[in-house]
């Protein structure tokens, strides 16, 4: 088994080496989060790791998979009808989620969203959140697998695309028994 780990500003370097690597061969696949070298850039990377928001998951000492974990979002989630009313204490919102693309399909980001969503539990939180860029086909996919449902679509800033359509979904943290 895996586990999530808060990552440390010694790792700040490789976070940045591995999600270049995924840009790099994600590139042609259904997965496009339309990351490119301005981000996710070491600026974004430290900064999420000073606030103890940045997980890995390692392998062998190598980087596996990372994912900022928090609960902030764009102003424009505040006008969604979303399917649980949580306070913003109560949510957890997933960036930057990415795992090697070698070990993508082989379980891995099932066994880290199980430990998401054991955080969630265990810190009373209501509601998963997550936006997807529109054309990543890919994390749609995966999220809807993992039992996220679609909320709706905005138009928000991303910051190495611009204004971009974002597809909204939400896991409900209430519903698991």
């Amino acid at each position: 088994m895996i586990g999530l780990k808060k990552a440390d500003i010694g790792d700040a370097e490789h976070i940045l080496e591995f999600y270049q690597n995924v840009i790099n061969s994600i590139n042609g696949t259904e997965f496009n989060p339309k990351w490119n070298e301005r981000y996710p850039n070491l600026e974004y990377i430290k900064t999420n790791i000073e606030k103890e928001e940045l997980y890995i998951c390692t392998k062998n000492s190598e980087i596996i998979a990372c994912v900022v974990l928090n609960n902030r979002f764009d102003p424009e989630y505040e006008c969604i009808n979303w399917g649980v009313n949580a306070n913003p204490n109560e949510i957890i919102v997933i960036h930057t989620f990415a795992i090697a693309s070698d070990l993508a399909g082989k379980g891995i980001g099932k066994e880290i969203f199980g430990q998401i969503k054991m955080y969630g539990q265990k810190n009373n939180k209501k509601t998963i959140r997550v936006d997807i860029i529109h054309g990543n086909d890919g994390a749609l996919n995966v999220f809807k697998r993992f039992g996220f449902e679609y909320v709706d679509t905005v138009e928000m800033f991303h910051p190495a695309a611009g204004l971009e359509k974002f597809h909204l979904f939400e896991y409900d943290l209430e519903k698991i028994n």
